[in-house]
C-alpha cells in the first residue's frame, strides 16, 4: 500500500507523531492536516481519521449509533497505534472508503479526463 501512495521512509519517520495525533477527533485531524499537509504519510492517516470522526457523529443514536461508536473507537486505537509506529496499512472497513475523499490519492490513480462530446469544438 505504501508504494501505491509513493510514501517514502523519510516521510514516515517525519510524520509518525502527526500520523498518530490525526486520530484524536476533529481537532487531531485539523492539527495534522494543517501542520503536515505536504507529508503523504500524515495525510494517509488523516483521511482515515476523518471517516472515524464522521462515524462518531451517529453515536447519540440509540443502539445502532452506540455499536458504530464502539467499532469506531476500536478502529481509533488501531489507527492511532499504526500512525505512531509508522505502519501504512488501511484500517478494516473504513480504510478503503477513506481514500474516496481524495485527500491523498494514489500515484497514477487519478481517473483520465473524459473524452470530448461528439461534435464538440477543439479548444486548446
Amino acid at each position: 500500500m505504501a508504494n501505491e501512495f509513493n510514501i517514502t521512509p523519510a516521510e514516515i519517520e517525519d510524520g509518525k507523531t502527526m500520523g498518530g495525533i490525526a486520530y484524536f477527533g476533529i481537532l487531531g485531524f485539523l492539527i495534522a492536516f494543517l501542520t503536515k499537509k505536504d507529508n503523504k504519510y500524515v495525510m494517509y492517516h488523516a483521511q482515515q481519521s476523518l471517516i472515524l470522526v464522521i462515524c462518531m457523529l451517529v453515536a447519540p443514536i440509540p443502539v445502532v449509533g452506540q455499536i458504530i461508536a464502539l467499532g469506531a473507537f476500536v478502529l481509533f486505537i488501531i489507527g492511532m497505534l499504526n500512525g505512531f509506529k509508522g505502519v501504512v496499512k488501511p484500517l478494516p472497513l473504513v480504510g478503503n472508503l477513506a481514500f474516496k475523499f481524495g485527500i491523498l490519492k494514489p500515484e497514477g490513480g487519478d481517473t483520465p479526463p473524459a473524452p470530448p462530446a461528439p461534435g464538440a469544438p477543439d479548444v486548446e
